[in-house]
């Protein structure tokens, strides 16, 4: 598995977080939500947003009782701002 973390994420990612292996129990991006979560209590508060995207294999995914596999790429996009 290959976790991307854009943005003000990837500030507050440890580098452990990357290429985890597939933790046991994680079978969707809710569950991997929660275990990164656990791992890194500040990014998982900013990641908490409604706003947060996720893209599995480059494709954006809005529900997040989507499967997830060890092979995944996986990426959070941060909430964008701008005008």
């Amino acid at each position: 598995m290959r976790l991307v973390f854009l943005g003000k994420f990837g500030e507050l990612a440890p580098e452990s977080l990357h290429s985890p292996a597939l933790p046991d129990g994680v079978r969707t991006l809710a569950d991997l939500k929660g275990w990164i979560a656990r791992q890194s209590p500040p990014l998982g508060r900013a990641m908490a947003l409604t706003t947060t995207r996720v893209a599995v294999n480059q494709a954006l995914v809005r529900d997040l009782s989507h499967p997830v596999a060890a092979g995944d790429e996986i990426a959070f996009l941060p909430p964008m701002s701008g005008g």
